[in-house]
């Protein structure tokens, strides 16, 4: 879930996470239910009234989202809402990819090796072709790396990359490798120490995450608000006369047919938008505690050792005092 999505104020961020998505919601659910809504005591209202109507239904549907923030990201992340014969599933297809990848990475890491270790002892034409394949085994290297660091630092697994799946989906592992960053490298736990850095950290880098957690929000509410519009807007046109048209010697619900086509493409883009928004995100999460952690220490007045292995140690004592009021 976001971890600066707390709505403070109407500014920009209140709009890119709650109202605009709401307001998309709620004009293409009227849209199926158009011949109901003409029907009734909608088209008694003036133009006037019915934009107030349409913004109270939006900021209401917005208010829906953000209470349901929670459930939204952990039925995306594969921890909510999935029977454990789909989790498992999921996940061991994800384990699957994941190991295809890390033994790509090795194998082109060893060949790599091997060239830098043998280029100098080439001739002029044989040393220009294994700088060429050079060049190609970093260029598949790079996007491998990129593919595994969606997934969370795991050396217990013993992979390659020193990565693992944690979560059956890969936005739920994307969200999973920033939250748990700040715990293995310095032994912050995520939940317990944000709030803290979040009231140290400068308004204009709050105001900067806000706004990144927010069009990281849009997106998960954008990918749900349209799997929510198959069923509503497959039934809500498939009642309407004017939906239905004549094709070859058919009579067909085209306008039905086509939100469930627009539906499932739409859930499924703002998904893998919405993964790529929160590696940005967790990119930027990450370096608030690379940078600040020692601010925090010192406006707790307390000293914290700068040897890694101490550090770690340290900061899972306050973490303990935190949670339970108990220094161990």
């Amino acid at each position: 879930m976001g971890l600066a999505d707390i709505p403070t104020s109407f500014g920009s961020s209140f709009f890119i996470r709650t109202f605009f998505p709401a307001s998309i919601a709620t004009a293409l659910y009227s849209f199926a239910f158009y011949e109901i809504l003409k029907n009734s005591f909608w088209f008694t209202l003036s133009f006037e009234n019915k934009i107030l109507v349409l913004i109270m239904i939006s900021l209401l549907i917005g208010i829906l989202l953000n209470i349901c923030d929670i459930y939204i990201y952990q039925l995306y992340e594969g921890i909510w809402g999935w029977p454990n014969f789909l989790k498992k599933y999921f996940h061991s297809r994800l384990v699957m990819k994941f190991i295809e990848y890390d033994t790509e990475l090795k194998k082109k890491t060893e060949e790599k090796n091997k060239l830098e270790t043998n280029i100098e002892n080439l001739n002029n034409t044989e040393k220009e072709r294994a700088e060429e394949e050079l060049w190609l085994l970093n260029k598949d290297i790079s996007k491998l790396s990129a593919e595994l660091r969606k997934f969370p630092y795991n050396p217990d697994y013993n992979r390659f990359c020193q990565r693992y799946p944690e979560k059956p989906t890969e936005f739920g592992n994307v969200i999973e490798e920033y939250e748990l960053y700040s715990e293995k490298q310095y032994g912050m736990h995520m939940m317990v120490f944000w709030q803290h850095l979040w009231f140290i950290i400068p308004k204009e880098l709050r105001d900067d995450l806000d706004l990144r957690s927010a069009k990281a929000d849009f997106s998960v509410y954008m990918s749900i608000l349209l799997l929510f519009f198959l069923p509503i807007g497959t039934i809500g046109f498939w009642f309407q006369s004017n939906t239905w048209y004549q094709v070859f010697s058919w009579n067909l619900p085209i306008y039905s047919i086509v939100a469930i086509v627009f539906s499932i493409l739409g859930c499924y883009i703002f998904y893998k938008v919405s993964i790529s928004e929160h590696k940005v995100y967790g990119r930027y999460i990450k370096a608030v505690f690379d940078l600040y952690r020692f601010d925090l220490a010192s406006k707790l007045d307390i000293g914290i050792s700068k040897s890694p292995d101490l550090e770690k140690k340290e900061w899972k004592k306050l973490r303990n005092y935190f949670l339970d009021y108990r220094y161990f």
